[in-house]
Parts: C-alpha cells; sequence; structure tokens
C-alpha cells in the first residue's frame, strides 16, 4: 500500500477547509478524511450541506484533543494576533 504524505501545511490552508483541503493537509486518504469530517465531535460547519466544510482552527484545537476550557484559552490567543 502506498504510504500517503502530506502536501500543504496548515498556514497554507483556507479559514475554511473541506475534505480535499484536510486531505492534503494530514497525508491521508478521501475515505479515512470523509470518516473523520463525519465523526461524532468533528467540528463541521453547520448547513454546508455535501461541502461539508469546518474552520481550520477548530480542527486543529480538536486534533491537538485539548479541553473546552484549553480550547478557549487558545481561541483568544489566536483572536489576539488576528486583531
Amino acid at each position: 500500500m502506498k504510504e500517503k504524505k502530506p502536501t500543504k501545511n496548515y498556514e497554507d490552508l483556507p479559514d475554511t477547509i473541506g475534505i480535499e483541503d484536510y486531505m492534503e493537509w494530514r497525508g491521508v486518504g478521501d475515505a479515512t478524511a470523509r470518516n473523520i469530517f463525519n465523526s461524532k465531535g468533528f467540528p463541521r460547519l453547520k448547513g454546508t450541506g455535501v461541502k461539508q466544510l469546518a474552520d481550520k482552527r477548530r480542527v486543529l484545537l480538536y486534533e491537538l484533543g485539548l479541553t473546552e476550557e484549553d480550547k478557549k484559552e487558545v481561541l483568544k490567543e489566536m483572536a489576539r494576533k488576528i486583531i
């Protein structure tokens, strides 16, 4: 089986990512990316239908496995850097 490798860095991703972006960032195949996007707790944006979109910052926090309190602190720091 051929090993997939990431082809995009986090910084290169658009603010809103889809399955293709996730595949390129994490180096996974289509089926794996779709399973992750459809898993319980994954931070998909509501109302995007079959597009299955997510905010890249929330996806990063989800993958880091932070507690809700830690997520809030990290998001505050991200907002400070943006503003």
